[in-house]
């Protein structure tokens, strides 16, 4: 057997290894890819949950405001950046403090962990004290 034959018949052998690992790997590596970009998704989602429901408190501590208006602020800020699938918001009074509390169903709002979250929440909730009028 000449030498030649024998280097080619090596690097034959190795490609077809390098196939194999890149099989094996690639998935893996996709599947990472997918659910870095998932987290992502749903710790944004819970931001956004908390800003809404900031925003919901600061409506509902002015003087005059209803409640409506504040869970309707926090709802409409959620659909603003693209999360309103079964989203809720709700507001309770203790004493002169409003706490708004908005609810997100991660399985309805998540782009591809719906399969894997079933019952799942993201829920925030803010609670400010009431302005006094003047």
């Amino acid at each position: 057997m000449s030498r030649n034959k024998l280097r080619r018949s090596n690097s034959q052998r190795r490609r077809g290894a390098t196939t194999v690992e890149f099989a094996i790997v690639v998935p893996i590596i996709f599947a990472m890819f997918l659910g870095t970009i998932e987290m992502t998704r749903l710790n944004f989602i819970r931001h956004s949950a908390a800003n809404a429901a900031y925003e919901g408190a600061r409506k509902a501590i002015i003087p005059g405001s209803s409640f409506t208006e504040a869970t309707d602020e926090s709802l409409r800020l959620m659909r603003a950046v693209g999360v309103g699938n079964g989203v809720t918001a709700s507001l309770t009074t203790l004493n002169d403090t409003m706490t708004v509390t908005v609810t997100v169903p991660v399985n309805q709002n998540s782009w591809g962990a719906a399969r894997f979250s079933s019952g799942m929440t993201i829920t925030q909730a803010c609670t400010l004290s009431r302005e006094t009028a003047r």
